[in-house]
């Protein structure tokens, strides 16, 4: 029996994002997708508490930038763990096939 308890699979990946609170900006980078949600990096002067609700921006090229409402489920350490709002497929779908290209970089 796996210990596996995400509803949906997770997919490496490197992309910048910004993400927008009210008239806040943080800038950071995707570490990994799902249909769900994504992994990001932790800005440094990070403050926002779990449930709080989020834009990203998906900077995926000069020309591509993919927006998804979130909320923010958990803060550890050096990253935040985000939950897509519902009613978005579109843009989900889009941000996933997008991902197909931006995969994980190493050193």
């Amino acid at each position: 029996m796996s210990s596996e308890k995400r509803q949906h699979p997770r997919k490496d990946v490197f992309s910048p994002v910004l993400i927008a609170i009210e008239d806040q900006g943080y800038l950071t980078e995707a570490w990994d997708l799902s249909r769900g949600g994504a992994r990001l990096g932790r800005p440094a002067r990070w403050s926002a508490d779990e449930g709080t609700a989020i834009k990203l921006y998906f900077l995926l090229d000069q020309e591509t930038v993919i927006t998804i409402a979130a909320t923010l489920v958990r803060g550890n350490g050096d990253h935040l763990g985000v939950q897509f709002a519902p009613g978005q497929d579109d843009r989900v779908q889009a941000l996933m096939y997008e991902a197909r290209f931006m995969e994980q970089r190493t050193g």
